[in-house]
Order: structure tokens, then sequence, then C-alpha cells
């Protein structure tokens, strides 16, 4: 078995595959603070729940857009006894055309999703991570990565307002939906947020479009998704573990 870390500004997603399947997934906060031992133990807590032996796994790979976690990760695997251990960083191999100005400035769990994108093979198309950050990751008919768009999370755009606005109070994002007119403040701040991040996937796939000359396949991932994708108007798939899966076939890009 395989076993996928992808560690993000919130949450470490976790996923193991053995030959081309998903044999689970998982996630737990992210916290810089904690060293190797408290994450190995973290990781072994979740194989255990999940029914999953350590011995299994014969390998792993790390991502991440925290440089401190990649190290203490790859780490907590070792102390797991897991010694075959992939960073997806300049020197491995993703079969992915990055035409950027500076391509290693890429953020790995984008280059993952972007692989995990291609195979699909509904091309050109673009790539939406809605968590920490809101990123689009753009590929041509070819596969190639021809560009990116970054900006806040939905919550991150919230937390922004809040302590920018004193009167504004703190608002917690859930699936409450009644309609676009909200008639008080937390509900105005919640549609804001909701509306505003469907509106801007909406509109920035319009662009995409615009620029790539055809109207792209969409495919969105990330934490924040669900809450977002039933306020769509552009077509799109949902796919949960779309870093995960690019972990995987970067992993068989490398090892076979």
């Amino acid at each position: 078995m395989l076993i996928a870390v992808n560690a993000g500004n919130s949450r470490v997603l976790l996923g193991g595959y053995e030959e081309d399947g998903q044999v689970f997934s998982a996630s737990i906060a992210t916290e810089p603070k904690l060293t190797r031992d408290d994450y190995a133990c973290k990781l072994q807590q979740v194989l255990l729940l999940y029914g999953v032996n350590v011995r299994r796994i014969h390998g792993g790979i790390v991502s991440s857009v925290v440089p401190s976690m990649v190290g203490v990760l790859e780490g907590a695997l070792r102390l797991l006894g897991i010694r075959d251990v992939i960073e997806v960083s300049s020197g491995v191999k993703t079969g992915l055309n990055i035409r950027s100005e500076q391509p290693r400035q890429v953020g790995s769990d984008r280059v993952a999703a972007a692989v995990a994108a291609r195979a699909k093979g509904k091309l050109p198309c673009v790539a939406v991570t809605l968590g920490t950050a809101t990123t689009f990751t753009a590929l041509d008919k070819s596969g190639a990565l021809v560009g990116s768009a970054i900006t806040a999370g939905v919550q991150l755009s919230l937390l922004a307002l809040r302590e920018q606005a004193a009167q504004l109070p703190a608002v917690a994002i859930d699936a409450k939906d009644e309609g676009i007119l909200a008639r008080n403040t937390v509900d105005a701040m919640r549609v804001g947020a909701v509306y505003g991040a469907a509106s801007l996937v909406d509109g920035m796939v319009e662009r995409f479009a615009e620029a790539l000359g055809e109207t792209p396949y969409v495919v969105l991932t990330g934490e924040l998704a669900p809450l977002v994708t039933p306020y769509l108007r552009i077509p799109f798939e949902y796919d949960e573990s779309l870093v995960l899966d690019g972990l995987h076939l970067i992993w068989k890009k490398n090892r076979g």
C-alpha cells in the first residue's frame, strides 16, 4: 500500500492506495508546532481507525504548501517504518509541462491537482481548489499547465472582513441558504461569502475560457468546495480526492 499525504494550511489529507484504487482517505488538523513524533502518533491512530496495518505500507509521498511540515511528515512516516518516501519537489517526475516563468514556485498541491485533472482526459481543463486559498490551475488542450490564479479563500475573506470592520460580528460558514436577499448582518456576510465565492468561480472560469479559446472542463476540490458548489452556474465535477489521486499518479511516475 502507498500512503499519500498533502499538508495544507488548515488540514492534512491522507490517502491509502493499492494498485489503482483508493483504500481509505482521512484528514487531520495542520498543527505546525507538532513534532514528527506527534504526527507519527496521529498517523498511527488514523491507520488503526481505518483498519490498516502499517506493515502493509511500502511507500509514501508527501506534498505541502507549508514548508516546515514536509520534513516533519516525512520523519513521521519513517518513524512508522515507511522507508521509501518521496517529497513532491523540483526533482520529482510529474509528466506535467509547466509553462510558467518560475515553475518551481508552483505549489505542489496545485501540481498534484493538475496531474490528476489531466489524467481524466477532458481538456482543456481548469482545476479549482477551495480551501484556505482559492486557486485556479488551467491546462490547455495538450495538458500543459498554462496559467494560474490565487485569491483569498472563503473563510480567510470573512476573517479579514471581520478584523477590518469593527461593527461586523464573527460568522460561521454553514450550508444555510435563505436566498440572496439577506435580511440581517450575519446572513448578509454569509451570503456575501458563499454566493460571492460561487460568482468568483463562475466569472473566473468564463475568463479562462476566453483565454483558452474554448469552454474548459472544470473540476473542483478542497474542504470548502461542498459549501460553494450548490450555487455554481457553470458545469463542473466535484472530486474530493483530486490532490491525493495526483500524488498517487506522481508516485507511479517515479516508482513504476
